[in-house]
């Protein structure tokens, strides 16, 4: 049947925008930023590493990134808004007044 193939975006930074349409052959184009010269462009997955040492050869590309978006675990099991919150009430609560005081008077 149908089976979902793994994508990732490549950010492709460029001197000038005349040479895009010379990366629609490596895969899809999903954004074009005029102002800071680069291209979104999403390639399959396997072909990621081949692909940025192709376009790194081109004299009109400056850098090419792979997104670390398929790198990073969306889930926070063990990572909780209170952890955050306790470290902030812990650095408030250690202020003594004449330290809130003293940076009112500085201001």
């Amino acid at each position: 049947m149908f089976d979902m193939q793994e994508r990732r975006a490549l950010y492709v930074y460029m001197r000038g925008l005349k040479q895009v349409n010379q990366l629609k052959k490596f895969g899809d184009i999903a954004y074009i930023s005029n102002k800071m010269n680069y291209v979104s462009l999403y390639v399959n997955e396997d072909q990621v590493d081949e692909l940025v040492d192709k376009l790194k050869k081109y004299r009109f590309v400056k850098t090419v990134k792979p997104s670390a978006r398929p790198d990073i675990n969306p889930d926070l099991d063990d990572q909780h808004d209170d952890v955050f919150f306790e470290a902030y009430d812990k650095e408030v609560s250690n202020q003594t007044p004449s330290d809130e005081q003293a940076k009112t008077e500085e201001e």
